[in-house]
C-alpha cells in the first residue's frame, strides 16, 4: 500500500524577474514502509522535494498524495494539521530547544501535534532509542550522537506515517552517523514507519533498501537495493 505518490511535480521560485525551476516533473510512489534515500549533489531538488512531501511547502504545478490525502489546494492550517498527524522530521542540526531536557523535548513534540502530554510515552520513546539514562540532561549535556537520538524520538513519539530525515549525518562523526543510521533502520523494521532521507553521504546509501538519485529537479535513476 502506498504511503506517497507525486504526479509531475513542479516547483518554482520566483528570482526577480525570473524564476528558479526546483522540480521539473518528479513522478514516485512510495511503499508503506519502505526505506528510502534521495541522493544528489547540493541543487538536486533534494530538500524541495522532502519540503513539498512534509508539508513545508506546496507545489506549483501537479498531485501529492500522502496517506490518502491529497495535498494540493490545503490551507496552510490544514496543512499544519497534516504535518501534525502524519510527519516525523529528523534534521541534521538536531533543532533540539535548549532550555528543555530531552524529556521535555520529545513530550513538547506530542503538545505541538495536538496530543495530549504523556510523560510515560515520551520516555518510552527515550528509552526505545537507548537513552534511558539521559532522559533530564540538557542538549549541551548530550553529544552530538545523543542530541540525534534525542531528535529521533521526538520524531516518533507521536507514531507518524511518514519520518522526513534531512541530511541526518552531516553533523556526526562517523561512528556516530553509523549507529544513528543503524537505530533508524531498527525502529523502520520493528514499527513498520516509513522512512525518508535527504542525503549525499555514502554511508546513508549503504543503509536504505531504495535510492532515488535526482540531478537538476530530475529523477535519473530509482534503485531498489536488496540488503
Amino acid at each position: 500500500m502506498s504511503i506517497l505518490s507525486l504526479q509531475n511535480v513542479v516547483k518554482r521560485y520566483p528570482m526577480g524577474q525570473n524564476e528558479v525551476l526546483a522540480l521539473k516533473g518528479v513522478s514516485l510512489t512510495v511503499e508503506s514502509g519502505e526505506l528510502l534515500a534521495f541522493a544528489g549533489p547540493s541543487g538536486s531538488g533534494k530538500t524541495t522535494l522532502l519540503n513539498i512531501v512534509g508539508c513545508l511547502d506546496q507545489a506549483s504545478e501537479g498531485e501529492v498524495i500522502l496517506d490518502g490525502q491529497r495535498v494540493q489546494g490545503l490551507s496552510a492550517a490544514a496543512l499544519g494539521l497534516l504535518r501534525a498527524e502524519k510527519v516525523g522530521f529528523v534534521f541534521q542540526s538536531f533543532n533540539l530547544i535548549p532550555v528543555l531536557s530531552a524529556l521535555e523535548n520529545v513530550e513538547l513534540a506530542l503538545r505541538l501535534g495536538g496530543q495530549p502530554p504523556d510523560r510515560a510515552r515520551a520516555e518510552q520513546a527515550l528509552v526505545d532509542v537507548g537513552l534511558a539514562d539521559q532522559l533530564h540532561r540538557r542538549p549541551n549535556q548530550l553529544s552530538g550522537g545523543q542530541q540525534q537520538r534525542v531528535a529521533i524520538a521526538r520524531a516518533l513519539v507521536k507514531a507518524p506515517k511518514l519520518v522526513i530525515a534531512d541530511e541526518p549525518t552531516a553533523n556526526l562523526d562517523s561512528v556516530n552517523g553509523a549507529a544513528v543510521l543503524d537505530l533508524m533502520r531498527k525502529l523502520n523494521e520493528e514499527r513498520g514507519a516509513t522512512f525518508l532521507f535527504s542525503t549525499h553521504d555514502n554511508l546513508v546509501l549503504s543503509r536504505v533498501n531504495r535510492v532515488v538519485r535526482l540531478r537538476d529537479g530530475e529523477i535519473v535513476a530509482d534503485e531498489r537495493v536488496s540488503r
